[in-house]
């Protein structure tokens, strides 16, 4: 919210809860982060001029700022390179805090509708990204309809979709994992 010009968080937004939840979902170390800033200093979403990177996102998350990190669509925007677990000097995992925001968004269905289709592909086909109408086009330049990934290999496909269905993508998928 904007005062003055001036950027202004309402710190009674403030939910405990939502702290012991990003725990349960994999951000283990969320309190041992000191915001030292080495995270911000090789994070490509600061870089980038995103107004929610790693270091704000991991201090909204220890404030237990539940709307504002599932309104805001920043934490989609990583892009998993893991430079912030590389030189975070407290272990804290900055990108494991990223992916309990984003499973905790998925739990509420407040992630953007591409995310529900990149992760059904991924179930389905083994791709996030599945492209229709592209056996045509390998066909035409002489490669075979379907590229030599799980997509072409239905044992594989099928113990893929096993592994999947052993982590937390059965708790939180918003379709069926048949």
């Amino acid at each position: 919210m904007e005062e003055g010009g001036v950027n202004v968080i309402d710190l009674t937004q403030a939910d405990e809860s939502f702290i012991k939840e990003l725990k349960e979902l994999g951000a283990e170390e969320l309190k041992e982060c000191i915001q030292c800033g080495k995270c911000a200093s090789t994070c490509p979403m600061a870089l980038a001029g995103l107004e929610f990177f790693i270091k704000r996102i991991i201090h909204a998350a220890n404030l237990g700022l539940r709307d504002i990190l599932l309104e805001d669509s920043s934490v989609w925007g990583c892009q998993s390179c893991n430079r912030c677990v590389e030189v975070c000097p407290m272990d804290v995992v900055p990108y494991e805090v990223i992916q309990a925001v984003r499973r905790a968004a998925i739990k509420v269905e407040s992630c953007p509708a591409n995310t529900y289709e990149g992760l059904r592909n991924l179930y389905k086909f083994g791709h996030a990204v599945f492209p229709k109408g592209f056996e045509e086009r390998r066909k035409k330049v002489g490669l075979p309809e379907k590229p030599p990934t799980a997509l072409s290999n239905e044992e594989l496909l099928k113990k893929y979709r096993e592994v999947l269905r052993q982590t937390i993508l059965e708790e939180i998928a918003p379709f069926p994992l048949d």
